[in-house]
C-alpha cells in the first residue's frame, strides 16, 4: 500500500508539475510570405511547411489581390501515443489564411504554383496593359 501511496504521489507531483496541453485548433493564422516582382510578374514565396500542394487553396480577391488558404495539421511525434507533456510549442496549426495586394493587377488564370522544400511558390503574370 505504501508503493502504491507513492506512485499516486509521484503521479500527482508530475501533473503539477508539467504542462499538459489538449491539442486544439488555435484559430486562423498567417503564413510567413515573400513578394517579388519582375518586369512581367510577382513570385510569391508562402512558408508552408508541413502542409501539401494540395490542401492550399487560391481565391482570386479582385484584379490586384489574392488569399491563400488552408489547413495545417498539428504535427506529431510518429509513434507515440497521447497525452504527452509540451514544454515548447511554436509552429503554427489549424486553418491560415493570408491575403496579397499587388500594384498592378494580375492574370489569376495564368498563375503556376509549385511546392519545393516548404515553400509554396506563386508566379502571377502581371496583365497587360491596354
Amino acid at each position: 500500500m505504501d508503493e502504491w501511496s507513492r506512485n499516486i504521489s509521484d503521479i500527482m507531483e508530475e501533473m503539477r508539475t508539467r504542462s499538459f496541453f489538449d491539442f486544439r485548433d488555435s484559430g486562423s493564422w498567417q503564413p510567413a510570405t515573400n513578394v517579388y516582382e519582375s518586369r512581367d510578374a510577382y513570385y510569391i514565396c508562402v512558408d508552408l511547411a508541413g502542409v501539401r500542394e494540395e490542401a492550399v487553396e487560391l481565391r482570386n480577391v479582385n484584379a490586384n489581390q489574392i488569399r491563400v488558404v488552408g489547413r495545417r495539421r498539428q504535427p506529431r511525434p510518429h509513434g507515440v501515443d497521447w497525452p504527452l507533456s509540451v514544454h515548447l510549442m511554436e509552429i503554427d496549426q489549424g486553418p491560415f489564411s493570408r491575403e496579397i495586394d499587388f500594384p498592378d493587377p494580375v492574370d489569376f488564370e495564368a498563375r503556376r504554383v509549385i511546392s519545393d522544400e516548404g515553400y509554396l511558390w506563386i508566379t502571377l503574370p502581371k496583365k497587360s496593359k491596354p
